[in-house]
């Protein structure tokens, strides 16, 4: 948004107009809690979302898009943004782009509505977790491993030695409960059948035609119809879209990113210094 529809917005975030305004909030990239602390540079966090939405519903915007283009992430992260979307307290709408997957589904399902166009990738109801094992790796090279835990399971998931079938059950026993609390809050969100969820949360991804047919979708369409769907929800005729960003806040993730590789802490120390000023200088602006 230039200099002029910046004045523009604010003007009619002051004036008689603030209820003709929809504001666009973007989940773009991997979503995970350390974004919080701006140390994953491209994914996206709760707190981040959360500022913006309360930014956005405190200055009387009328409606919110959620702009997403995410494959998801972390669980909590995922189910805090979802959390957030829904307590805002004001209308949204899920508008997917390329991607709205797994967490960002998740995401995505808390809205009032969802809107993909028929290409979009939806869906990857589940959980997944990975492990690497070194275990013969180590053996070719004389290294062993010793652990001396507390309990049976404190070194469970060790890349050193081989899993045991008890702990390979107590891991999948683990993501089970999981995954039935995924597919039980998608189910609510959506106001589907749980076991109508479960059928479709295999880990599938859906284009986004097949989507709506199967109820992971309400419309079809692109930013238009987003807004379309805000003015349907919120009774009202909008006047502007607004991006909710906080230009400061995208650069000093940027910086902290590049700068906090840099050799002994140097760069991590001026990051320090930049994100100080910047957040003394603080303040989300529209675009």
């Amino acid at each position: 948004m230039g200099k002029a529809a910046t004045k523009r917005f604010q003007r009619a975030m002051v004036g008689p107009f603030a209820g003709r305004v929809i504001g666009k909030i973007r989940i773009f990239g991997p979503i995970s809690s350390a974004a919080t602390s701006g140390s994953h540079f491209g994914s996206i966090g709760p707190d981040r979302i959360s500022q913006k939405i309360k930014w956005a519903v405190d200055r009387g915007v009328r409606c919110l898009i959620f702009e997403i283009n995410s494959p998801g992430g972390a669980v909590l992260p995922s189910k805090e943004i979802a959390d957030a979307i829904r307590a805002a307290g004001a209308p949204t709408v899920a508008w997917v782009r390329d991607v709205a997957a797994s967490g960002a589904y998740w995401a995505a399902s808390a809205c009032d509505r969802i809107v993909a166009d028929p290409m979009s990738s939806v869906g990857s109801i589940g959980v997944i977790s990975t492990h690497l094992e070194f275990s013969e790796l180590m053996k070719k090279f004389g290294v062993g491993y010793e652990g001396f835990k507390s309990g049976e399971f404190k070194d469970m998931g060790v890349p050193f030695r081989k899993i045991s079938e008890k702990e390979r059950r107590a891991i999948k026993e683990h993501i089970d409960k999981i995954h039935d609390r995924f597919v039980a809050s998608v189910a609510e969100n959506r106001g589907l059948e749980k076991k109508q969820v479960e059928k479709l949360a295999d880990g599938r991804i859906f284009l986004g035609d097949e989507a709506k047919s199967l109820g992971l979708v309400d419309r079809l369409g692109g930013r238009a119809e987003a807004i379309r769907q805000c003015e349907i929800i919120g009774n009202f005729k909008h006047l502007m879209v607004a991006d909710i960003e906080d230009f400061r806040e995208e650069l000093l993730v940027a910086m902290r990113g590049f700068l906090s590789s840099a050799p002994k802490s140097v760069g991590r120390g001026a990051a320090e210094s930049v994100i100080d000023w910047m957040r003394s200088h603080s303040g989300f602006e529209a675009r």
